[in-house]
């Protein structure tokens, strides 16, 4: 991210996002099949940044939590990126993030 010049604070967003991703991969998308591959592909070209990650698992609705304290990981990424899609399917679960590079 440094040669695409992308701020320490913005590249800090951009992390965060993409371990929520990866975690809600591992944890939800996997959860019945523990040690299965996800993706995470990160481009970074002119002015923007683009991450995809992806799992092989089944999408799990979101459940309203005991605790309080869980629960909060696309709303993370939705305040973080410019733009979250997240596509349940019987293949798997896909989320791609954008965001434009801060100059």
């Amino acid at each position: 991210m440094s040669r695409c010049q992308v701020t320490s604070a913005q590249a800090q967003s951009i992390l965060v996002a993409a371990g929520e991703a990866c975690a809600n991969a591992i944890e939800h998308g996997h959860r019945d099949s523990p040690g299965e591959t996800i993706r995470l592909r990160a481009v970074a070209t002119g002015d923007d940044v683009r991450l995809t990650v992806a799992d092989t698992g089944r999408w799990k609705a979101p459940q309203p939590e005991a605790n309080s304290h869980r629960g909060r990981g696309v709303a993370l990424m939705r305040a973080l990126m410019q733009e979250v899609t997240i596509q349940p399917g019987a293949a798997g679960t896909i989320v791609d993030m954008h965001a434009r590079i801060a100059r």
